[in-house]
Parts: C-alpha cells; structure tokens; sequence
C-alpha cells in the first residue's frame, strides 16, 4: 500500500489529526504573543501612587470657632475641609444654636472665624442678609454686631495672631495685641475724614464707611430713591440693618 492509498483509507483520521494539530498551534502562538506584550507593559506601583500623593501635601490652615459650641477654640485643619469639618473639631453646636446663616459646606480659609449665635442673639437687632464679612483687622466687633457668622481676615499682617483663649495670654502679648487694634482703628479713621453725602454718595463712596458692605450700600441708595432724600443723618437709621451701633461708628463722616 503507498502513500495515496493510505491517504485515502485514513482520510478522516488524517483530518481529525490535523485539526488538533493546528489547535495547539494556534493555543501556542496566542500565549507566546500575551506573554510579550504583558512583559512590555509599565505598571505603576502601589508604592509609587503613595510617593506621589505625599509630594503634593495638603496646607494646614487654622480656624477659629466662637459661640455656641460646645468646645470653642482654634482648630488646624486642612485646606480641603470645609466648615462643618471644623465644628465637629468644635464638638459640634449647642442645642440652643442658630444655624440656618451658616454655608458648612463653604470652604475653610486661613485665619478664618466662624461665629455660632444663639436663637436669641439673632432675634437682636442689626441682623442682615449677608453671611460672609470680610474683615480687615483683628476687631471683629462690626462682623459680630451685624449677626455674621462667617468672618474671612482681609488683612496682610502677619506679625498678628488670633487667640481662643485670652486668659492664657501674657501680659506682653496682650499689650502688643491692643497696640495693633489701635494702630489698626487709627488707620481706619484716618481713611474715613472725607465727609460722605448720603443723598449723592455712589456705592463705592458708602462702602468705604466702617460697616457698610455692598448690601447695606445698595439698601440706602434704594431707600432714598423710594424715600426721597435723607432730612437729616439720624434717618438713615430707618434703612434696615443699621441699628445704633452702626450709626455711631459713621454718624461724624456722613452728612445730607
């Protein structure tokens, strides 16, 4: 028998032989060419993730937190957290707290105050709309008088730090403190001798006034234009959120 006749007696086993053959050929060639191109491939490491994240760390910022709270203090934080962040360090608010003028998800900034009223305070006078006060020295008397919670420092010197605890300050410490208050007010009133007519006065003119913001501004602009012009400087009480306080800070650089 030659070699054609066995062919043909045997086809289908020759074809079934063949198959096989070219199955494991082909399962062969598959896993050599995954193999190349599994080696080829850079995988970052777990570790090298990790480094990078620590190369970029996060500033620390400190937060001062007043009023009802439970444990008020100055708190570190991070730049990514945000204001409710900073009053669960403060042991989070008393049962008589006020807190719908307060944005928690706002934020932290550095040397920020965030100032919680009680339901009390905020049924006192010179309550306004605003929640942010931007503050431009370390006296945040004019912020706490007109019920806002949220008091951003605007000020540039560093040499100034803000305490939670004045008792425990030294003697010298409190003294360099009122030295800079002073200084501070000292600059303020010198910047406010220009007298201000209320009647004529742009929004820009009003907000250089101590404790008018852009709000209280527009309000008295729209107040004498439904109004008529102020009678005097006393009328200018009657604009909502300009209580006594206020008024007293202003009442020697405005004029009708």
């Amino acid at each position: 028998m030659d070699f054609f006749d066995f062919v043909k007696t045997n086809k289908f086993t020759m074809l079934f032989i063949s198959i096989i053959m070219n199955i494991i050929l082909l399962g062969t060639s598959g896993y050599l060419l995954y193999e190349k191109l599994n080696l080829t491939c850079d995988y970052p490491e777990n570790d090298d993730i990790s480094k990078k994240e620590e190369e970029t760390p996060k500033t620390n910022l400190f937060v001062e937190v007043k009023g009802a709270v439970k444990t008020p203090g100055v708190f570190e934080v991070k730049s990514d957290n945000i204001i409710n962040d900073v009053i669960k360090l403060a042991g989070g608010f008393t049962k008589d707290a006020y807190t719908n003028n307060i944005n928690l998800s706002r934020k932290v900034s550095d040397e920020l105050v965030v100032y919680v009223y009680t339901n009390a305070d905020m049924k006192k006078k010179n309550q306004v709309s605003e929640t942010v006060c931007n503050c431009s020295s370390y006296d945040i008397s004019n912020c706490t008088e007109n019920k806002q919670s949220e008091i951003v420092a605007t000020t540039t010197d560093s040499n100034v730090s803000i305490s939670s605890n004045s008792s425990n300050s030294s003697s010298s410490t409190s003294s360099s403190s009122n030295s800079t208050n002073n200084t501070n007010k000292s600059s303020t009133t010198t910047n406010q001798k220009k007298i201000i007519n209320i009647n004529t006065a742009t929004k820009a003119e009003l907000t250089s006034l101590s404790g008018i913001g852009d709000a209280k501004a527009e309000d008295i602009i729209n107040y004498r234009t439904q109004n008529g012009n102020f009678k005097s400087i006393d009328d200018i009480k009657n604009v909502k959120g300009i209580g006594d306080a206020i008024f007293a800070k202003i009442k020697d650089y405005i004029t009708v």
